[in-house]
């Protein structure tokens, strides 16, 4: 259910003026990694108070 909600937020984001879709995600919480995976964003080295960043640059 999360993976196609999200799925159809980025779909909703590519028609709009959006660049880029950024998620913090706690490192230990595997099923939103997993969603953020699903949907294609990216895992990058950034982390911002002891979370790290998924990236997916929108075309």
């Amino acid at each position: 259910m999360a993976t196609e909600a999200i799925r159809g937020l980025i779909a909703w984001l590519r028609r709009q003026p959006v660049q880029t879709v950024i998620a913090h995600i706690h490192p230990t919480h595997q099923a939103s990694a997993a969603v953020a995976t699903a949907a294609v964003l990216k895992l990058t080295d950034q982390c911002h108070d002891g979370e790290t960043q998924w990236r997916l640059k929108v075309e």
